[in-house]
């Protein structure tokens, strides 16, 4: 059966390393999908765009009007020589008293066959005609006195005719005049003219949208120096970007440059705390190695197995002191990291559903202490700035309340007096305290945590640091009312009216 077995397994691995660099092979499409860029993903190309079709419809509908205006107005200047010419017909007709005498006196145009210039004159029964129509006719209807038509026909050779037929009085009779005119040579001057409009419109359409290109093009060049800083960030040559930038950019740049800031303050607490943790393990580890390294008898000579007994107990109690120092210290920072929370970077602290979380997680971690942690919130709204900076301050601060207190802890969030959209935040305890030379040397910048009053040190130093950072400051002193310590902080800050 072992014989089998081996094979089995390395055809199973080599299944395994197959189907594994098959699925790097499908995955790597996809990645290259999901980073690929398409036309729209372009601004520059997204503004061609809109611009391209906001002038296309202008010029559209400009040519649309265009054109309406200019047939009316054709129609309108044949319309009056139409009239004019009816008009003179009839003015002649009540001269001459019948149709073919008036008629002599017209242009000779309506005398040549297929002129392009037509009239039609109805009587009671009787129709006469223009000699230009040859054997053709025009259909008109016969209107009463004062009805005046004007339509658009095809002439006896096809061409388009506009015509104008209006009813007269001629002393007892009822006369009916139809004047028609050839549209054909303004036409195709209107026809001329809109195709050189269409051409212009193209071609200067075109010439606009290389020059938006150009303008875009050229514009976006001031980001240039934004490229270059993202480039020094990333070598590490600087820590900011430039604002230097088109005012429709500052408030984003404005946005990036306050996160690396709030990112590179973190770092930078991050690295303190970490060098104040590994100061603080090194007075316990150091006693430790002293003790597990010294000898079992002094000068040589050996003690009795009673005092060796002895030495050997108090070094065990030396040790066991000083881990459940360490233990003290590592938890201490596992608290501070569970109050943090998983907050995001530049979200804003709401007290109204912070302080009530922060408040259930520390009467979790005492619960053995049976504490009366009361939380007063006096603000408006939230307060403008970074989340998890106002929890670490916060946070420390209760926690350390907490763990002095005999059984009272207050909390108390308001708008600090003297200041526009300043915060104050005060926490007090009923424990016991520190003296006025204690809290001197707590107050000390530069102060490690074992040179300092045990539970005091590197949580405030940590609060002091991010409470400077926004140009605030942190009080210490005794509570007036609890009788314990004292921790007053005051940020220059502003409430936001809306998360």
């Amino acid at each position: 059966m072992s014989s089998h077995r081996v094979p089995d397994a390395g055809l199973a691995q080599q299944g395994a390393i197959h189907s594994g660099r098959a699925a790097e092979r499908d995955a790597a499409p996809a990645r290259r999908r999901r980073w690929a860029f398409t036309p729209m993903d372009s601004l520059e190309n997204r503004l061609i765009l809109g611009l391209g079709l906001s002038l296309a419809l202008l010029i559209g509908a400009a040519w649309l009007l265009g054109h309406s205006a200019l047939h009316s107005s054709t129609d309108a200047y044949v319309l009056s020589r139409l009239e004019h010419d009816a008009q003179a017909l009839l003015g002649r007709m009540e001269h001459a008293g019948e149709i073919d005498g008036a008629a002599r006196h017209l242009l000779p145009i309506y005398r040549q066959p297929f002129s392009g210039h037509y009239y039609k004159v109805l009587t009671d029964g009787e129709v006469a005609r223009s000699r230009s129509l040859w054997d053709q006719d025009l259909d008109v209807p016969a209107l009463a006195v004062g009805k005046v038509r004007t339509w658009h026909t095809r002439g006896p050779s096809g061409q388009p005719l506009l015509v104008r037929a209006a009813g007269y009085q001629v002393g007892q009779h009822t006369v009916t005049v139809a004047i028609a005119e050839d549209m054909t040579p303004l036409l195709g001057t209107l026809q001329g003219f809109e195709r050189l409009f269409a051409i212009l419109a193209v071609v200067g359409l075109a010439m606009m949208l290389v020059m938006q290109r150009l303008i875009l093009r050229w514009s976006f060049r001031r980001l240039r120096p934004v490229y270059q800083d993202i480039d020094a960030l990333e070598r590490g040559a600087t820590s900011r970007l430039t604002e230097r930038v088109p005012a429709e950019i500052l408030p984003l740049v404005r946005k990036l440059n306050g996160l690396l800031a709030v990112y590179e303050q973190r770092l930078t607490r991050s690295r303190n705390a970490a060098g104040n943790l590994a100061h603080a393990l090194k007075g316990p580890l150091n006693i430790m190695r002293q003790q597990l390294r010294a000898p079992a008898a002094a000068d040589g000579q050996a003690g009795t197995l009673f005092q060796l007994a002895s030495q050997e107990l108090g070094a065990r109690e030396v040790c066991a002191s000083q881990v459940e120092r360490i233990r003290e210290l590592v938890e201490r920072e596992l608290k501070r990291a569970r109050i943090a929370g998983r907050a995001k970077a530049g979200s804003v602290f709401d007290p109204a559903e912070e302080v009530p979380d922060l408040r259930r997680l520390l009467l979790t971690l005492y619960r053995g202490k049976s504490l009366d942690i009361d939380c007063r919130n006096q603000l408006a709204g939230p307060i403008a700035a970074d989340r998890e900076d106002l929890l670490e301050i916060l946070g420390t601060l209760l926690d350390n309340a907490c763990k002095w207190a005999e059984r009272r802890v207050r909390c108390t969030l308001m708008p600090a007096p003297g200041g526009a959209g300043a915060v104050r935040m005060v926490v007090e305890d009923d424990g016991p305290g520190c003296d006025p030379a204690e809290l001197e040397r707590i107050a000390r910048r530069g102060e490690r945590l074992d040179e300092q009053v045990d539970g005091h040190g590197l949580g405030l130093a940590i609060a002091r640091e991010i409470a400077e950072s926004y140009g605030g400051g942190i009080t210490l002193g005794r509570s007036a009312d609890l009788g314990g310590f004292l921790a007053q902080v005051e940020l220059p800050l502003t409430e936001s009216r809306g998360t």
